[in-house]
């Protein structure tokens, strides 16, 4: 049997053979990644145990029915009503009521805080300018301290003592 050789000329002799050494290191670089990026993954679903997300399913029923007509205005719903300052509130936005004194106060868009005194019916209803904030007010509420917080559009929050 005869054992091929390289020849010292040929371009193969310059190849070495990797060491037990370098190939050790490799590997061990490998599992030190494969931990780093497992140990978390298998973590996270021991602590946490995820569970299949089963959603509800979806009725298909409904969308059998006929849809339910809803009138955009009630015509009873005013019935027997009485309005308030006709012609003298300009598109009030909000009001308060205050229970001391029987008045409620109404913000308007013109900048007027109106002060309305209804005594036994709307027909005697007296509307008076009290305060104009130079603003838009869009909310009106009674606060703590006998005063009225009103939320302007422009002034931002308003704080009016009340004069009971």
């Amino acid at each position: 049997m005869s054992e091929s050789r390289p020849h010292h000329d040929s371009p193969l002799s310059n190849i070495t053979k990797p060491t037990s050494s370098s190939s050790s290191s490799s590997s061990s670089s490998f599992l030190l990644l494969s931990f780093i990026v497992v140990a978390p993954v298998i973590a996270g679903v021991i602590l946490y145990q995820l569970d299949s997300f089963d959603p509800a399913p979806m009725p298909t029923h409904e969308f059998a029915q006929h849809p339910v007509f809803v009138p955009k205005q009630n015509s009873r719903m005013l019935q027997g009503a009485e309005l308030i300052g006709v012609g003298q509130l300009l598109a009030p936005e909000d009001l308060a009521y205050d229970p001391h004194s029987g008045l409620v106060y109404a913000g308007c868009v013109d900048g007027w805080i109106k002060r309305v005194s209804v005594n036994v019916s709307a027909d005697d209803a007296v509307v008076e300018n009290w305060v104009n904030t130079g603003g838009r007010p869009l909310g009106l509420i009674l606060g703590h301290n006998n005063d009225l917080l009103i939320a302007d559009a422009d002034k931002s929050v308003v704080s009016l003592p009340l004069g009971r």
